[in-house]
């Protein structure tokens, strides 16, 4: 056995003058999936910009915004997640602090990713 850490200190930290985040990469191209856990800190922001693949933004902890093609910011925390469309324009961040599990591939749908089906808003 062997114990792994994906804690913030052991992640890539990402700061350019419109990006700021932590993330840890825990699976990459394995069948077209890749799977990420990002640490969001006080204003803390992904900005905007196009999904290369379907993806699957999942808050774990805390609580911060998302947005969609038209750039209204809809806050979610922890147990909520967004989800988008390979193609669609897209943004999120946080004014306090959010930890968030990022599955990104190709054709996810609710066959593949069961919890796709527990759809409370579409926007």
């Amino acid at each position: 056995m062997k114990i792994i850490s994906f804690e913030k200190e052991y992640g890539a930290f990402i700061d350019t003058k419109t990006t700021k985040f932590t993330s840890n990469r825990i699976l990459m191209d394995a069948n077209e999936i890749r799977m990420g856990y990002m640490y969001l800190g006080n204003d803390d922001k992904i900005p905007f910009h196009e999904a290369l693949a379907d993806q699957l933004f999942m808050i774990v902890s805390g609580e911060g915004w998302v947005c969609g093609e038209d750039e209204n910011r809809i806050s979610l925390s922890s147990g909520k997640a967004a989800f988008w469309k390979k193609g669609e324009f897209h943004a999120a961040g946080t004014d306090s602090q959010m930890s968030a599990l990022v599955i990104e591939g190709k054709n996810l749908n609710s066959q593949k990713v069961p919890v796709l089906k527990n759809v409370i808003t579409s926007y």
